[in-house]
């Protein structure tokens, strides 16, 4: 049977010119696929907004709210970060933590290390180094500037003509509308299933482990607080990475009462939230991930995809599955 040479024109014609709309994306697509999960759980609030509303004033004031919660935020703690790293190179940060190891490391094994001259003969450093990388820096920001300004209007026309687009890519899929529509809602299913069983639940167990820490009284909580939100994703590390450190630190203080603490509220507070906040919020009616595949979606999408696949690995695993399913069921795969 020999193939339509007008089919096969189509089909190479469409092939290349989805290959060249790829190289259009991808040098942005992280800020892309961030814009994709805005809008995916915004939605749901956008369509209920919309009906006291016009939906563009609607997609406009979520747009606004997402600048005000993701963007502002950012920018204040880079700003943070750039005024400690400078405190620190002008030598007039003091670094208790480090004095206190460094005396450690003198009575209980005779080393001597000057780990505060170190750090602040790097941090020094960072001037040199910054002013030698300017140009690829400013081609960085320049960047960053650019996706983030696309995030938002990629975000707002989703949230617009989300609807239409959906719609759009349902009618060229070449799917009887049941296959069609039992996908759609699976992956629906699916993609909610992951949001609120994985990223929620280390959104609030990173919360909720550095509440610990601030009580204690351990410097920088809120960075290691938002440095657990990250960790937490990923199944074998969690928090314990930085408990472990917090509980040191605590330690070489001499506060063993705070370490005991912290002990204590890691083993019993942190780690029923993971156990029961996720029986709680995930949906038991939708397909469920194994950590190994959590696992491997992370780690595997992050190297893929950057920080977003984070997010978007154990999705995309978990829609193939799905899809797996879906066609198995009707058309008899397997």
């Amino acid at each position: 049977m020999s193939l339509n040479p007008r089919v096969a024109f189509s089909a190479a014609f469409v092939v290349v010119l989805g290959l060249l709309a790829f190289s259009i994306v991808q040098p942005f697509l992280s800020f892309l696929l961030a814009a994709v999960l805005l809008a995916f759980v915004l939605f749901p609030v956008h369509r209920r907004l919309s009906d006291q509303l016009s939906s563009p004033v609607s997609a406009g004031v979520l747009v606004s709210g997402t600048v005000l919660a993701v963007v502002v935020p950012i920018a204040a703690f880079a700003a943070v970060v750039a005024g400690d790293v400078a405190a620190l190179a002008d030598g007039n940060q003091a670094l208790p933590g480090l004095e206190s190891v460094e005396q450690v490391l003198r009575q209980q094994f005779g080393v001597q290390v000057q780990l505060r001259s170190r750090l602040r003969s790097i941090a020094g450093s960072l001037p040199g180094y910054l002013a030698s990388a300017a140009p690829g820096l400013v081609r960085g920001g320049v960047h960053a500037t650019l996706g983030v300004l696309l995030l938002l209007f990629v975000e707002y026309y989703l949230l617009k003509d989300g609807a239409a687009l959906v719609s759009w890519v349902r009618s060229v899929v070449p799917l009887p509308d049941p296959v069609a529509e039992e996908l759609a809602e699976a992956t629906d299913q699916m993609t909610w299933a992951v949001l609120k069983g994985h990223v929620l639940v280390a959104a609030v167990q990173g919360f909720v482990a550095g509440v610990g820490l601030f009580v204690v009284g351990v410097p920088n909580a809120v960075l290691w607080t938002l440095v657990m939100m990250f960790l937490a994703l990923i199944p074998v590390v969690g928090v314990a990475p930085v408990l472990g450190g917090g509980i040191l630190y605590l330690v070489v203080q001499g506060n063993a009462l705070g370490a005991g603490f912290v002990v204590v509220y890691g083993l019993t507070v942190v780690a029923i939230t993971d156990d029961y906040l996720r029986a709680f919020l995930v949906d038991r009616h939708a397909a469920s991930l194994h950590p190994a595949v959590i696992l491997v979606g992370v780690i595997g999408a992050a190297v893929a995809f950057g920080p977003m696949g984070l997010f978007f690995g154990p999705v995309v695993l978990g829609v193939f599955k799905t899809s797996v399913d879906v066609f198995r069921d009707h058309f008899e795969m397997g």
